[in-house]
């Protein structure tokens, strides 16, 4: 059985806008390290090993909402709505400019989330082959967002095993730990140096760092920091000026 947020208001600890707003913080101290410090400096390793904590807690606050949302094809659409508003200033913050035809199929975490949210309900709603099926298509159209794959697991990871915290921290880190080595062997193939490559993907295992701030996560939803929309606009507008920031950096 499982708890509704009347039943938790007594508990202490962290509330879903506060994960969210740690989450956002985290995710502008990577960002701002991707645009304007380098990766292999101790200061770059640092804010990507801060930053690694954004996914995890996007994706297991999106195991809530799916939870308690009464509408859920509309909280579809509005990932798919804003993955398509963030797609510009994803790729300007991704390219340093305007996209080629190579990167156009760069899409973002807003993208991958709603993939994310879709997988949910497949394994809600379907069996057998047929989820098997619809998870894999789901995963390889990840491919070409942020987080690929990843973002899938993770969620279907918090969903499957909230009641059981030990078997959903060893799958969670399982998880990190194999695309973190798959981060590395690709590295390696495409002939990175080896500090770049260490620099690069070892942060990949900060992504640990969100298991003690969900672990206080109390079931409440909290107040609503800059209303119901503040954290759908912060991912296209961050990203924008950031990229536009590092074009005048770099006129």
């Amino acid at each position: 059985m499982t708890e509704s947020p009347a039943q938790t208001t007594d508990r202490i600890g962290l509330t879903g806008n506060t994960l969210k707003l740690i989450a956002v913080l985290c995710m502008l101290i990577d960002h701002i390290a991707w645009a304007f410090v380098p990766t292999a400096s101790a200061a770059g390793v640092v804010m990507h090993i801060i930053g690694r904590i954004t996914a995890p807690v996007m994706c297991f606050m999106l195991t809530e909402g799916y939870r308690y949302t009464s509408n859920f094809k509309g909280y579809v659409r509005r990932l798919a709505i804003f993955a398509v508003i963030s797609w510009l200033p994803f790729i300007l913050f991704l390219e340093g400019g305007l996209p080629d035809s190579s990167a156009l199929l760069n899409l973002n975490m807003m993208y991958s989330l709603m993939l994310a949210l879709l997988a949910l309900w497949v394994d809600n709603h379907m069996d057998g082959f047929d989820r098997l099926l619809a998870l894999g298509v789901l995963c390889f159209l990840s491919l070409f967002g942020d987080w690929p794959v990843m973002a899938i697991l993770y969620t279907l990871n918090f969903a499957r095993n909230r009641e059981n915290k030990k078997r959903m921290i060893s799958l969670f880190i399982i998880i990190s730990t194999v695309f973190t080595l798959y981060s590395i062997w690709s590295g390696l193939v495409n002939g990175a140096s080896i500090p770049y490559l260490l620099a690069a993907s070892l942060p990949q295992m900060g992504t640990i760092l969100a298991l003690p701030l969900i672990g206080l996560y109390n079931g409440k939803k909290g107040g609503r920091t800059g209303g119901k929309w503040f954290f759908y606009w912060f991912y296209p507008v961050h990203l924008l000026l950031l990229a536009l920031m590092r074009m005048i950096v770099n006129f």
